[in-house]
């Protein structure tokens, strides 16, 4: 009897907390499921698990070459991995309702499996998780919103940038604080496309203009700003090359939100944005990765 291949394929691992967001980006695409979830019971307890559900076998060589590229950027040796077929079953809704609601100050991230109504009195965003980078789930999303409502008792924003937009999470948050425009910027159509649908779905469409392209070299992310308030969750190395731009579009008394570095990468960010003369605010630290308010 012949038996038809699986459709699906799963790759598994655990990882420390500080290197998952690595492997995220490493994995994210248009046909992937991610799902990381704590580890809360025996010898990897306090670790996590990250799962990646393809909708085709992927290509195991790029594949590797890929999970080796974000170990190299997490600091550590490429762990121990799984990748094995799966029975045809709805693995991106399944992915979607492990998914917990995110509960960060006044905003609540939830996705379109929670039923329950949101608290009324937070700021509600519905994003499901797996469509692109970004479920709210991650430490460096969630140090970007504690220092967005930190601005938000003493700041009212005009003009907002959320570089590397991801799922949109960012900017969708100002814009439901501030009832102000964003501009979202990714290098990934794909990106793009999430955020306006979530935008739509949110209620928000009316404040968010999104285009794909590279950092800020397109001419609308200029033409936009100068702004007073950027976000910009992405990773060190970026963050560096980025930062003279970020100087020359953010207004002379704005304020920018760096994340997606870890502890130890703080001096090396923070050194090339007082070469651009922005100087540290306040800081946050989540389980090894940083988020910063830098300024003039």
């Amino acid at each position: 009897m012949e038996t038809k291949p699986a459709d699906n394929w799963q790759l598994s691992f655990v990882l420390a907390a500080d290197a998952v967001p690595f492997f995220e980006r490493a994995l994210d695409g248009d046909d992937t499921a991610l799902l990381a979830s704590e580890i809360e019971t025996g010898a990897d307890k306090g670790k996590w698990k990250l799962e990646a559900i393809f909708q085709d076998k992927p290509d195991e060589a790029a594949l590797r070459a890929n999970l080796e590229i974000a170990a190299t950027m997490a600091g550590i040796d490429l762990p121990p991995y799984q990748l094995t077929a799966l029975a045809q079953r709805d693995w991106l809704r399944e992915s979607l309702i492990s998914f917990k609601p995110v509960d960060i100050g006044r905003y609540y991230i939830y996705g379109s499996h929670i039923k329950e109504p949101p608290p009324p009195t937070k700021i509600a965003l519905k994003i499901d998780a797996a469509t692109a980078f970004g479920s709210g789930e991650h430490f460096t999303t969630k140090g970007c919103l504690m220092a967005l409502e930190e601005i938000s008792h003493y700041r009212r924003p005009n003009k907002i940038l959320d570089m590397g937009c991801g799922s949109g999470i960012l900017g969708l948050a100002a814009a439901a604080t501030f009832h102000t425009h964003v501009f979202a910027a990714d290098i990934d159509p794909e990106s793009v496309r999430v955020t306006l649908e979530n935008a739509r779905n949110n209620h928000l469409a009316r404040y968010i203009t999104a285009q794909a392209g590279n950092g800020y070299k397109p001419a609308a992310v200029r033409t936009h700003g100068p702004y007073d308030l950027v976000f910009s969750n992405i990773l060190a190395r970026p963050l560096t090359l980025m930062a003279k731009d970020l100087a020359a579009n953010l207004a002379p008394d704005g304020l920018a939100i760096l994340s997606g570095l870890l502890n130890r990468q703080e001096e090396w960010v923070l050194s090339a944005h007082r070469r651009v003369g922005l100087e540290l605010k306040k800081r946050y630290r989540l389980e090894g990765w940083s988020t910063l308010i830098v300024g003039r």
